[in-house]
């Protein structure tokens, strides 16, 4: 059997946290320290594309992202994520390898929506 490249990422869900505070006076501005966190870690290229997640199957499950880093790595930048830090998220961290072959992702425009700056 030919040896295949296979590339690694860090996948990384955020899941409401089962104790979540309730919506407050400080909610907005956490919502966008999060958002404008996670868009600084996509311009660093520490996270190769996330965002919320369309909710089907698990009502808990509320965003992801695919960082380039380590799971150690990822964990531990997840971890002080102004929505984690508040308690709205718990961070669920797992390795992802696939085939190394070209593609691309996070390339075409579905919809546009509102969101913090």
């Amino acid at each position: 059997m030919p040896a295949t490249p296979f590339q690694r990422l860090t996948v990384v869900r955020l899941m409401q946290h089962p104790d979540r505070p309730p919506w407050g006076p400080d909610s907005d501005a956490i919502q966008a320290a999060h958002v404008s966190r996670q868009r600084r870690l996509v311009a660093e290229g520490v996270i190769l594309v996330n965002g919320p997640i369309e909710q089907i199957d698990d009502p808990d499950f509320r965003g992801l992202s695919l960082y380039t880093v380590s799971p150690e790595e990822a964990r531990a930048i997840a971890a002080e994520d102004p929505g984690v830090l508040a308690g709205w998220f718990v961070p669920v961290v797992d390795g992802w390898v696939f085939p190394a072959v070209p593609r691309t992702i996070g390339d075409r425009t579905d919809f546009v929506m509102d969101a913090p700056e």
